[in-house]
């Protein structure tokens, strides 16, 4: 061991201490001194500099200046606080502050790339059966887009998507895709062919990779200022009527497992059972897709959807004549930007008979984005004995929803006759 009994020596305690001279052989390491202090200079060191930021209130900037004069022999040195992050003087400029949160760079690519100058286009379309509701959509792009790869994405739930294309629209077959969003139970006896929850989940996966697609062509339209080839100009949701009823139906089987198939939640025993605030279900599967609409119409989609009409009744029961309504959510319009309204007016003679002739006439029924309401279009004329002769509404095309191609009334030589 080593440590303070290292210079230990024994004392002899029979003599008198006044008598016992001390003897110092080697002094103790800690008592070394090597070389004396030496003072080179007179200044006081950087580190020990007096931080004038630190005094308490009521000191002047040169308090206390005297006094380390006097006891020092040197200049007291007072030394300002530097800032955290000193900014340039800009000469007026200012700009957003840097920022770890994410919104900040959102913010600053906002800012900094093209703008598409493009309406915003979610238009709802009902009317009558055949009457071109459709069409009308699927002719609404522009030579300019079919060459640089412009797509119409068309969910057809009413089945007849395939045929229009292949009969009106053979010279956009490449620019239309028919996506069929019905799931099929394979099961030879199964008492309904459709799986309805499968169905549900299948339209939306469509409906979400639509949205991803959206995303990304808008990220790419801000960094170059073009669209890529291809591209999703337009996505047609046909069958809002249909929609209403899986997103029903997928409710009674699945969220309140009523059933395992359509056959076995149908009729009054079952609906009794639901329930008034049950129905939330269905209306919260329904607004599903009415969310990805208004999120697609946000990054430039046009979007269209699609429904036929039903009849209104009176509280007796019986059908009120000429009071069809849309055969969608009744809330569906409140979220719409445009609402087109398809009807088809059959001529009649002098006596009140038909004459075997029908035109197709679509009138805007509102329009957020503008006030103005445009004339009645002529969508088609159709008469027996004759091709008939196709219109369309040519100010779909570039979402206006007006152009002076459109047709607004006929004379003699607009039909074939």
């Amino acid at each position: 061991m080593s440590g303070f009994l290292d210079n230990w020596k024994p004392v002899d305690t029979n003599k008198e201490p006044s008598k016992q001279t001390p003897k110092v052989e080697v002094l103790p390491s800690t008592s070394e001194v090597t070389q004396p202090p030496m003072v080179q200079n007179k200044s006081i060191p950087n580190d020990v500099v007096e931080m004038q930021s630190g005094m308490a209130t009521g000191f002047e900037e040169d308090a206390g200046a005297e006094y380390v004069k006097e006891q020092l022999g040197v200049e007291r040195v007072v030394k300002e606080t530097p800032k955290a992050n000193p900014k340039p003087i800009s000469n007026g400029e200012w700009s957003y502050p840097q920022s770890a949160n994410p919104a900040a760079q959102a913010i600053a690519i906002a800012m900094s790339s093209h703008f598409r100058d493009e309406p915003k286009v979610l238009c709802g379309v009902k009317g009558d059966r055949k009457s071109g509701k459709s069409g009308i959509v699927n002719d609404s792009l522009t030579a300019d887009e079919i060459a640089n790869g412009a797509q119409i994405w068309n969910l057809d739930f009413d089945g007849g998507g395939d045929s229009t294309v292949s009969a009106h629209h053979k010279d956009k077959g490449d620019n239309i895709l028919v996506l069929n969003p019905w799931a099929t139970i394979k099961n030879a006896r199964a008492k309904v062919p459709f799986d309805y929850p499968e169905t549900y989940n299948k339209t939306m996966d469509y409906l979400n990779y639509a949205l991803e697609l959206a995303q990304k062509q808008d990220e790419y339209f801000k960094l170059h200022g073009k669209m890529p080839k291809p591209y999703l100009k337009t996505l047609v949701f046909d069958g809002m009527d249909h929609w209403l009823h899986i997103c029903g139906t997928a409710m009674k089987i699945e969220d309140l497992e009523l059933g395992p198939n359509a056959v076995a939640v149908s009729g009054r025993k079952t609906a009794t059972k639901i329930g008034r605030f049950n129905w939330e279900f269905r209306k919260n599967r329904y607004q599903a897709a009415m969310y990805v609409f208004q999120e697609l119409a946000r990054l430039n989609v046009h979007v269209y959807v699609i429904t036929g009409l039903k009849p209104s009744y009176d509280k007796n029961g019986n059908e009120i004549m000429g009071a069809d309504v849309a055969a969608w959510m009744k809330d569906t319009e409140r979220d719409l930007e445009q609402l087109i309204e398809v009807r088809i007016e059959k001529e009649r003679d002098a006596n009140g008979s038909l004459t075997g002739k029908e035109i197709s006439k679509a009138q805007l029924v509102f329009n957020r984005t503008s006030l103005r309401l445009p004339e009645p279009v002529i969508i088609y004329v159709q008469e027996s004995g004759t091709d008939g002769q196709w219109f369309g509404y040519d100010g779909l095309k570039d979402g206006t929803f007006e152009s002076v191609k459109d047709t607004h009334a006929l004379d003699t030589g607009d039909t074939n006759e």
